[in-house]
């Protein structure tokens, strides 16, 4: 999972996820119908990944003033990719650190990351952060059959 539910990283406001495809997403498509069906359409390999328990599509909500504390992602097989939808004015006050890089969302492009590092996540601001999270097969993987 994204670790929605693991508190002891979170401090501050609060860090609230809505599942659309993985573990926890509602089986069906009255919740965000136009969402799913763009999702099925462009990125159809980052869903079935969530349905078969690789990982999950979810919109991340990060409170004013909250910290995600350094933490890691539990395997290198995918990337995890965030769709900036709210961003705080101040980008410097609200960022992503992966590895020793802090980066900062811009609203309408991916950033893309290896979970599998280190990172945290800062909301400094008095704004809420809202990211589509999708995660995604590692580009480097190959199917063996």
């Amino acid at each position: 999972g994204s670790g929605h539910d693991d508190h002891s990283v979170v401090s501050g406001r609060g860090w609230k996820e809505y599942v659309l495809f993985g573990t926890g997403a509602i089986e069906s498509d009255y919740d965000a119908p136009f969402t799913k069906k763009l999702l099925r359409q462009h990125v159809p390999d980052a869903v079935t990944l969530a349905q078969e328990g690789g990982g999950e599509v979810i919109f991340s909500r990060l409170s004013p003033r909250t910290h995600i504390k350094p933490h890691c992602g539990p395997t290198n097989l995918r990337w995890t990719a965030h769709l900036g939808l709210v961003i705080p004015k101040s980008k410097s006050d609200c960022r992503i650190r992966v590895g020793n890089e802090w980066k900062s969302w811009s609203a309408g492009k991916i950033l893309l990351f290896d979970d599998s590092f280190e990172h945290e996540v800062r909301n400094d601001t008095d704004e809420e952060r809202v990211v589509l999270l999708i995660r995604l097969w590692h580009p480097e993987l190959t199917l063996r059959t």
